[in-house]
């Protein structure tokens, strides 16, 4: 049974599983939840509306240490800013391991909460799991002026 909510800007639906008080897995889908999640409505917020983003547990015992840190150093990217995957690198203490971070982005589970739609190449967007079009709509509904 799947969880979620509604991102209408987006046309898509948020999904968040979790274990006991962990966020397992926050994604993206077209498809409709089995049912409605509070948890997803206040993230959709945060990404549409500008509201405060939710303070969760994440379980990252599937993670990596080094994806550990990424997720840490991207979580601290502020709405409306951008980094690039070799600034995520540098701060993780990894200089020269954009393509590493890169690849973490593309395994991020918790979409959102670790805003990887906010790390960008340094020539471009980069990639995104959805695609580019979904990418540039994050990151616009997020530098819209007064969305908060």
């Amino acid at each position: 049974m799947t969880k979620g909510a509604l991102i209408s800007s987006l046309g898509l639906y948020l999904h968040v599983e979790c274990t006991g008080n962990k966020v397992k897995r926050i994604s993206l889908s077209y498809e409709l939840p089995d049912e409605p999640s509070p948890l997803a409505e206040r993230i959709a917020a945060h990404l549409e509306k500008g509201a405060p983003c939710p303070s969760v547990e994440l379980d990252l015992s599937g993670c990596t240490d080094f994806q550990k840190r990424v997720y840490s150093t991207v979580q601290g990217i502020e709405r409306g800013e951008r980094m690039t995957y070799g600034e995520v690198a540098l701060l993780t203490g990894r200089p020269g391991a954009a393509r590493a971070v890169g690849r973490a982005m593309a395994t991020n589970p918790f979409l959102i909460i670790v805003p990887c739609h906010r790390v960008v190449a340094r020539g471009g967007l980069g990639g995104f799991a959805l695609g580019l079009d979904v990418k540039e709509r994050m990151l616009a509904l997020e530098s819209l002026e007064g969305s908060g």
